[in-house]
């Protein structure tokens, strides 16, 4: 890797995470917006804060979040279905598919859109209840 591509992929890394590195969830910060389980959290810096945005590239968000812990706000990702909506600030997925994985399992990140994951079954680490959406659409502001 050159150097000119290490100081720009360190540049928008440092720039993601300011964006998403704000104080708490202040204003601006974007929501995970889940209307089927009535969901609308901001992100978060940490995982016992909320939904943590862990991976993000060009074309992939991967979100975890607690499911029986903290504030839980996964509790419900199972009751998710094909074509439910989920939005992540300006953006706008539907979901396609939904996994049950073990938790080394990095190829989830590789996917082109949104991956939501928490643990599996609820209370247990043994694996990860994965979602992954398409993005259809930014809203108006994008």
């Amino acid at each position: 890797m050159s150097f000119l591509t290490r100081a720009s992929t360190l540049i928008a890394a440092v720039a993601l995470g300011l964006a998403f590195a704000g104080p708490g969830a202040a204003a601006g910060t974007p929501h995970v917006v889940i209307p089927r389980i009535g969901l609308d959290m901001p992100l978060s810096r940490t995982l016992d804060g909320g939904p943590l945005l862990y991976f993000h590239d060009f074309d992939t968000w991967a979100i975890a979040a607690h499911r029986t812990t903290w504030s839980h706000p996964f509790n419900q990702l199972p009751a998710l279905r094909r074509g439910d909506v989920i939005r992540v600030g300006t953006h706008v997925f539907r979901v396609r598919k939904i996994k049950i994985v073990r938790p080394w399992e990095t190829w989830i990140t590789h996917y082109k859109g949104l991956v939501l994951s928490t643990c599996h079954p609820a209370g247990s680490d043994a694996y990860r209840y994965v979602v992954f959406a398409r993005e259809v659409t930014k809203t108006r502001g994008s």
